[in-house]
């Protein structure tokens, strides 16, 4: 697996609706392993893999590229930027967090008052290092969107801690996936979509526009192996989660019941998935025209919506395994 490009990726500054720098580093990584790329009007990166028989179906492979992020809506004659977020954020949580802008500027979140769990973003403010409005004005502009800097990310034996893990590594499995499978019977459409965080956006034109027999779905799954974590069977380290169910999707048993078939014939340890909380583009691509037989498969993941996240590299190798051979016998 490319550790190299999973580092570099977690790196890259790509808030929902500014993915452009993330998709083009994904486009140079694919290109030489598909028939056909490109970028469609919402920004999903689309490449295509002709099978042998494209009569016999089309399959869809999918994860996000997009990050939660802010975006600034004004700014005070004092030089200081106000934001709204992009996608779910807590506002007490980016008290002192330093952001970086997609065009390289930096900054720091500071608050009006820091005491108490009742903080808005309203009461939030960026500090560029601007002295007033007009100086403020001439590196960051209304409508310009970050997101949170941190330390860069860094292997420690098995795994990896960085930020926006969810969902670059969904985006590297992707990469390894095309570069490993060769030639399949059925044609195969592999999307890195936009605008996850913000409704699944991206995926739902995606999706449609494809209209594929079946879709694989890659992503994470919140571990409940901390102290004090919510109730969840997912632990890092013990292999891909098979998805049973999140917020926007139940999936259906028999898709369930072949997934956990495919891993134990290939001796690949696997996890069940039950996110009652968590949300993933699989109910989207689901609900899609008259219904797309859907299954998704998760990364544990620990320490979900802070700037320090981590994964188990053997994880998402196991994940990689088992997503080739899903899609080697998910249609007839």
């Amino acid at each position: 697996m490319n550790n190299e490009l999973l580092l570099q990726l977690s790196q890259t500054v790509a808030p929902s609706g500014a993915e452009g720098t993330l998709l083009q580093q994904l486009k140079k990584e694919i290109e030489p392993f598909v028939d056909e790329i490109h970028t469609d009007v919402l920004g999903n990166l689309i490449a295509w893999k002709k099978g042998t028989n494209p009569q016999s179906g089309r399959l869809m492979l999918t994860a996000n590229m997009d990050e939660r992020g802010i975006m600034v809506t004004h700014v005070e004659e004092s030089g200081f930027w106000r934001f709204v977020p992009i996608g779910t954020i807590e506002p007490v949580r980016l008290i002192g967090e330093r952001v970086r802008f997609t065009n390289g500027v930096k900054g720091i979140i500071g608050a009006e008052q820091t005491s108490g769990k009742d903080v808005t973003c309203t009461e939030l403010f960026i500090d560029i290092g601007a002295s007033n409005a007009e100086e403020a004005l001439r590196t960051v502009a209304i409508g310009d969107s970050a997101v949170i800097e941190h330390t860069p990310p860094e292997i420690i034996g098995e795994r990896i801690i960085g930020k926006s893990l969810d969902n670059r590594v969904g985006c590297v499995i992707l990469t390894e996936i095309v570069k490993r499978i060769g030639v399949l019977d059925h044609d195969l459409y592999i999307v890195f979509s936009v605008q996850k965080e913000v409704g699944s956006r991206g995926i739902k034109t995606a999706t449609y526009r494809i209209e594929p027999d079946f879709a694989l779905v890659i992503g994470t799954a919140v571990t409940g192996d901390t102290p004090g974590a919510e109730r969840s069977e997912v632990k890092l380290g013990k292999g891909p989660a098979i998805k049973v169910l999140d917020d926007t999707i139940v999936v259906p048993p028999e898709i369930r019941r072949k997934m956990k078939a495919c891993a134990e014939a290939c001796g690949i340890p696997y996890q069940m998935e039950v996110s009652p909380q968590g949300k993933s583009d699989a109910g989207a691509v689901h609900l899609t025209q008259g219904g797309i037989p859907t299954a998704a498969l998760s990364v544990p993941l620990r320490y979900p919506y802070s700037p320090s996240q981590m994964v188990s590299l053997a994880d998402m190798e196991r994940t990689i395994e088992l997503g080739i051979e899903v899609l080697k016998r998910a249609l007839p």
